[in-house]
């Protein structure tokens, strides 16, 4: 990587291996012209520039096509364009050198991931963040937009802003699992690209989840597509995060229920408390059929208790149980449901279990 001034170059990106086998150039633009200069071979000794004064016999190609003859090589970059993969190559056709041009532009407007809004804030987030529970783990996704599709050429982490400023981050051979340390020895997060390249597994090597959390965390991903490179940033506590798993209910007996916390979830839960909130469908409410997220379902109750609860239920009624941290303000988990059965079918599916003729009509 080069760095040149006024034009800064995203020299983080230096630590991947294609810096040593393809030079890799990010210019920031502004949407006015700018100029980056390439230089095929560097300087000529004084002993070389007897027959290699003129250069012409240095050629500077892009896309199989002959930009230039010498040297150097000026690049024109406007807009998002000017990017691309440009070579120089000897008369003989001899490949020298092969530099990567990738822009990245300083507007907020994004291009390659899908923003999406939440109600009474302005902020467009691009990337979405959570865990289920205080271990130190979490997860982060995102949606390209119907015309792109990227690739994820950079991943940055940290806690607290002073690490994210000095950081050093490596990846493995596979190019897709980054560590990121601080020099103070605080910060110390490893991160692995999904597959799918759809999201990033993080975690959090330093993390104590009995301790507060005094720094948020710091996730920067560099996202690339053909030869534009922007910066998505996220910034959280694990608390603001953390999403319970699905709570699991059984059945005490005919009219009762009883739920429990996730597996997943921290322990002692007298340190890690959960709040329940409890919904009642009546049936006959529901014609068209309901679901524990209809909008015109209501919250019956609130539960806060840190032991399993029990729920008294009625015939023909769905009850939907989720939960929350009580201590913070972060996403409820997702609806459990349980649907209680009448009991004139209960009975019926009793009779016809005994019996090698049904009893009554189901």
């Amino acid at each position: 990587f080069l760095h040149t001034e006024p034009v800064q170059i995203l020299d983080i990106l230096c630590l991947l291996l294609w810096c040593v086998l393809s030079p890799v150039v990010v210019v920031n633009v502004d949407g006015s012209l700018v100029q980056h200069p390439l230089t095929c071979l560097g300087s000529f000794n004084r002993e070389e520039e007897g027959w290699r004064r003129d250069n012409d016999w240095i050629i500077w190609m892009m896309d199989e096509e002959e930009k230039k003859k010498g040297n150097s090589f000026l690049v024109n970059l406007e807009e998002r364009t000017g990017g691309g993969i440009f070579t120089c190559h000897s008369l003989d056709k001899t490949l020298l050198k092969n530099t990567t041009v990738l822009v990245k532009h300083l507007d907020e407007e994004k291009r390659i991931l899908e923003g999406s809004t939440r109600t009474g804030i302005q902020d467009v987030c691009f990337m979405k963040c959570s865990t289920r529970n205080y271990q130190g783990e979490f997860h982060c996704s995102w949606k390209f937009t119907p015309t792109r599709f990227g690739t994820v050429m950079f991943v940055k982490v940290a806690r607290g802003l002073s690490d994210a400023e000095n950081i050093s981050c490596s990846v493995d051979a596979s190019g897709q699992q980054w560590t990121c340390s601080s020099s103070s020895g605080q910060s110390d997060i490893m991160c692995s690209v999904n597959s799918s390249g759809l999201g990033v597994s993080c975690v959090d090597r330093q993390y104590c989840p009995y301790a507060e959390e005094t720094d948020r965390i710091t996730l920067t991903i560099y996202m690339r597509t053909n030869y534009l490179l922007e910066e998505y940033s996220k910034c959280f506590y694990i608390s603001e995060i953390v999403k319970p798993d699905n709570l699991s209910i059984k059945k005490v007996n005919s009219s009762t229920i009883e739920w429990s916390y996730p597996v997943s979830w921290n322990r002692p839960i007298s340190y890690f408390p959960l709040s329940f909130q409890v919904k009642e469908i009546e049936g006959r409410k529901c014609k068209n059929g309901c679901t524990c997220d209809s909008p015109y379902t209501e919250v019956r109750t609130t539960v806060h208790t840190t032991e399993s609860s029990q729920w008294s239920v009625k015939a023909k009624v769905t009850v939907c149980v989720r939960a929350q941290d009580a201590l913070c303000d972060s996403p409820w988990s997702d609806w459990t449901e349980y649907r209680s059965v009448p009991h004139s079918l209960v009975y019926c599916i009793q009779q016809n279990l005994s019996s090698r003729t049904p009893s009554c009509s189901m």
